[in-house]
């Protein structure tokens, strides 16, 4: 069988696509040797390592890095993320918060969300146009925000939701913009809506993680 195959079929990697792309990385040892082709011919007897924790999404360790440097997420919390795309948001939340709630506007994830809500008691996610959906009010601890938008229909889809948080509850709101863009239109655009900015943390990639909390 071939090496990329067997990953995903015992469930090391989620995909073939992932499954390759730990292969010919590197990250895959097959009777002791690093093997970097993906058509490799392996059997059930061979031992097959992986590095670990390799097939959780880019937006877990995102998500990890933030929570290292900020503490945004506290035990006990309820969480609404907003965009879960492939999940990685939910996955790291739900490792400190007592529930995590994902609303997703693809139903291309569908299966892979449920997959993730299945095998972790307190993920619940539904799917949705985040622009109109509505939402319980007062609900959530911590409202997670990052969508592939504009910076103007980011904030208009918080707009939507940030009823769902409660008072002096803590958002992040992840804004797509070069570095050379001002970044104190947005900023001020956030406080109209009843937000206190707390911090705003700048990674090498054209984001701005916007840490604020409703008053």
């Amino acid at each position: 069988m071939r090496l990329d195959s067997y990953l995903v079929e015992i469930g090391n990697l989620g995909s073939r696509g992932r499954a390759k792309r730990a292969i010919v990385e590197g990250h895959v040892n097959v009777n002791g040797k690093i093997i970097t082709k993906p058509s490799f011919d392996v059997a059930y007897s061979d031992n097959i390592d992986v590095t670990e924790g390799l097939d959780k999404p880019a937006g877990y360790w995102k998500l990890k890095e933030i929570q290292e440097k900020t503490n945004l997420i506290k035990k006990e919390d309820t969480v609404l993320d907003i965009g879960s795309s492939a999940g990685g948001f939910l996955m790291f939340a739900s490792e400190i918060a007592s529930h995590v709630h994902g609303i997703e506007f693809s139903r291309e994830f569908r299966s892979l969300l449920g997959k993730l809500a299945h095998e972790r008691p307190n993920i619940t996610v539904e799917f949705g146009d985040i622009f109109t959906i509505p939402v319980e009010k007062e609900k959530f601890d911590v409202l997670l925000l990052d969508i592939t938008a504009s910076p103007l229909s980011s904030i208009k889809a918080l707009e939507n939701v940030l009823p769902a948080l409660k008072s002096g509850g803590r958002l992040l709101q992840i804004i797509k913009l070069p570095k050379d863009r001002d970044r104190e239109p947005i900023l001020k655009k956030l406080s109209s809506l009843g937000l206190e900015i707390v911090e705003m943390l700048e990674p090498e990639k054209k984001e701005a993680y916007i840490i604020a909390r409703k008053l």
